[in-house]
């Protein structure tokens, strides 16, 4: 099992093979390495330990790279620096190979700039945080990210994140709520309803206007009277009745993986991972739906828990392993949610039970220092080859698949 570890480019921007030398002495086979990222404040502990570094949101590389024969997209991520390209080289140089990491729909400069791109709720309120993957401009716009970032000369697979719908909750805004809402309302407050989406509702069967007003009714009446939570499941139903439910989750799943499919479809025939989940009410940067189908769709899945739930991860892994599809898993290194040596040796080894072909790690410069020596002592197994040349990312035969 190969070990991999997720790092943003602002840590290489001091002393940039120096880190990448340390990341290989970690034991690091793989580095995710963000190359389009939501915006962020850091505090730090590896490359420049008690720094608090704030950087925007954006693409870390200038060289375009891939176009799909229109290079002026309407829809295109600033460039927030090149620092992605300096840490690229300096891995590959240090013989390790490089993901290109994409935070794709969780862009608040680009939802905020064009809320009609934007997810919409029922209310008829755009979040600025989401767009909505329904809409062909973003699928175009993802697409296009997709491309360049593949052209990227230390680039030999990429990691899609937030491809996919993403929900009401959002951490980098304060967000202040008083009533004590249900998970079901969390998940009916994320329900999309633009103009895309309701086309794609209808063309499905499913009546837009109804879904909304049941969706709204069951917000206000527990703004109004909070009532206990039963399963999401549940709950759902009982807001939308079955037929329904089962339907707007159909139509929302169908429109993930044509995201995800059109993506990887830009990917130059670099391997292609997703991440994503078998919850099927999930609105928080993984896509979810029917896991075969976006296997299918990406070639391979990660599949993460960065909260520390142990179960959470195994029953993910369960699903991924079903799909026959090459599964990574993903675990936070932190000292708030790894409780020292054996709890990261125990994840280890469930990843490994349920065929994990990799271990990714997050994150470097964020986990404490001294942790990076733990990933020497991982178990590893017999894997096959892993480019990691400038000769021979964009060639797929040259590649293992995840």
């Amino acid at each position: 099992m190969r070990t991999e570890i997720f790092a943003h480019p602002v840590s290489f921007r001091h002393r940039p093979q120096e880190q990448a030398e340390r990341v290989r002495a970690a034991g690091i086979d793989r580095v995710r390495l963000a190359y389009a990222y939501h915006g962020g404040r850091w505090l730090l502990t590896t490359s420049d330990p008690a720094a608090v570094v704030d950087f925007p949101a954006g693409r870390w590389f200038t060289r375009r790279g891939a176009t799909l024969n229109d290079d002026d997209a309407a829809l295109s991520l600033p460039v927030a620096g090149d620092e992605a390209t300096v840490a690229g080289t300096s891995l590959v140089t240090s013989g390790v190979a490089v993901t290109g990491w994409l935070v794709g729909l969780h862009q608040s400069h680009l939802a905020t700039a064009r809320p009609d791109l934007a997810v919409r709720n029922a209310f008829g309120h755009p979040y600025r945080h989401a767009l909505c993957p329904a809409q062909p401009e973003v699928v175009h716009y993802a697409r296009t990210l997709v491309a360049e970032t593949a052209g990227q000369p230390a680039v030999s697979g990429l990691e899609l994140e937030a491809f996919g719908y993403l929900g009401w909750q959002h951490q980098s805004a304060h967000d202040k709520f008083g009533a004590e809402l249900r998970p079901v309302d969390r998940w009916l407050l994320s329900l999309c309803f633009c103009r895309a989406c309701t086309a794609r509702f209808t063309e499905a069967g499913v009546d837009a206007a109804e879904t909304a007003a049941r969706a709204r009714a069951a917000v206000l009446a527990q703004l109004s009277d909070p009532r206990p939570a039963c399963t999401i499941v549940q709950d759902a139903v009982t807001v939308l009745g079955q037929d329904l439910h089962d339907a707007v989750l159909a139509a929302r799943a169908e429109v993930t993986t044509d995201l995800v499919r059109a993506a990887a479809e830009a990917s130059g025939g670099l391997p292609v991972s997703v991440r994503a989940t078998a919850d099927p009410y999930a609105c928080d940067g993984k896509s979810c739906g029917d896991l075969q189908a976006l296997a299918q769709a990406a070639g391979s899945l990660t599949v993460t828990n960065l909260g520390g739930d142990v179960s959470a991860l195994g029953r993910d892994l369960v699903a991924a392993s079903r799909t026959g599809a090459g599964v990574t898993a993903g675990w936070n290194l932190g000292a708030a949610q790894t409780h020292g040596e054996d709890a990261l040796m125990d994840v280890a080894r469930e990843a490994r039970l349920h065929g994990a072909g990799s271990l990714v790690l997050y994150a470097y410069d964020l986990a404490p220092a001294p942790r990076l020596e733990w990933l020497r002592r991982l178990p590893r197994g017999p894997v096959s080859a892993d480019p990691i040349t400038f000769d021979h990312h964009h060639d797929a035969s040259t590649e293992p698949a995840r």
